[in-house]
């Protein structure tokens, strides 16, 4: 799989290499923050030839101006701005790093003309760049005609300058956390069934002992002790022999009620006879999806 980018977060200042994006609300202009990247306005003058007005997850890209490092300038219409919600910043994070291309570095000058831009934003629009910047192609067969090359060998390096990056660095080691937990989920729904049967996904379980989970694997002895005689039936259609994975945090206070959450675990195949159309089938291995998003939120 494709490495991440790395976030970082910044003061203003104007980037000195790799691809720069700034932001434009609707009908409105450049920050001075995003004028500094662009001393010539060869970025503003495009605007109108465009048709450019900000427009939200609208863009607009120039080639950097010889006589500078930059490679390339693009202006990200923002919409209402600072008045977006956090779906609307992890959106626009997600615009951008579909903009990336072959870029190894970087920059986002997150700076609105009167109107400040929160730490909370900031960390909203790195975490759609991350979940944007996602692939499964750990199966994926390089080609041998050298196109694979042409792939940059190092993750994208990103910095986004905001006016409080010591708040957003923050505030951004949660959500990292949780980012983390989605990536692993879309791994697990992503892996082919002939690679994710029930004892597999078990032993991924297991791995999150690692972080302080306790994990508790039940196998077929367990089961039957436990009378769940109806998932052991359809288990015996498979050569695959059947799990339920439990996995406990104790983070709660001693008299807090738990919380629990249950996730559908059924990797394909693990069992029963079919009796619906054949057509789609083979999506059926995404039935762990429930599984794998509890899997990712511990």
């Amino acid at each position: 799989m494709n490495s991440r980018p790395s976030i970082a977060f910044a003061k203003f200042a104007a980037p000195k290499k790799g691809s720069v994006f700034v932001l434009v609300a609707d009908e409105g202009g450049l920050s001075d923050a995003a004028k500094a990247c662009d001393p010539a306005k060869t970025l503003e003058r495009a605007f109108p030839v465009a048709d450019f007005t900000g427009k939200f997850a609208s863009l607009v890209e120039v080639l950097a101006p010889e006589g500078t490092s930059l490679e390339r300038l693009v202006a990200v219409g923002a919409g209402k701005g600072s008045n977006l919600d956090d779906y609307g910043w992890l959106k626009l994070g997600g615009t951008i790093a579909a903009s990336f291309r072959k870029a190894t570095e970087v920059a986002v000058v997150l700076d609105l003309p009167g109107a400040a831009v929160s730490g909370r934003q900031a960390v909203q629009l790195a975490a759609g760049i991350l979940l944007r910047s996602y692939s499964f192609d750990k199966y994926k067969t390089k080609k041998n005609n050298g196109d694979d090359k042409r792939e940059p060998k190092k993750p994208v390096k990103v910095t986004i300058h905001t006016a409080d990056p010591a708040a957003a660095k923050k505030a951004f080691a949660d959500e990292a956390a949780v980012i983390d937990g989605v990536l692993l989920a879309r791994d697990l729904v992503n892996e082919p069934a002939n690679v994710l049967g029930p004892v597999e996904f078990a032993a991924r379980i297991a791995e999150l002992e690692a972080l302080g989970v306790t994990v508790e694997i039940l196998a077929e002895k367990e089961m039957k002790k436990l009378g769940m005689g109806s998932l052991l039936g359809v288990a015996q259609g498979s050569p695959r022999g059947a799990r339920i994975a439990v996995m406990r945090w104790d983070g709660g206070k001693a008299k807090e009620s738990p919380v629990a959450f249950v996730g559908k675990g059924v990797t394909f195949d693990t069992g029963g006879n079919s009796i619906k159309p054949a057509s789609g089938m083979e999506d059926m291995k995404g039935d762990m999806g429930g599984a794998a998003a509890v899997t990712g939120l511990m």
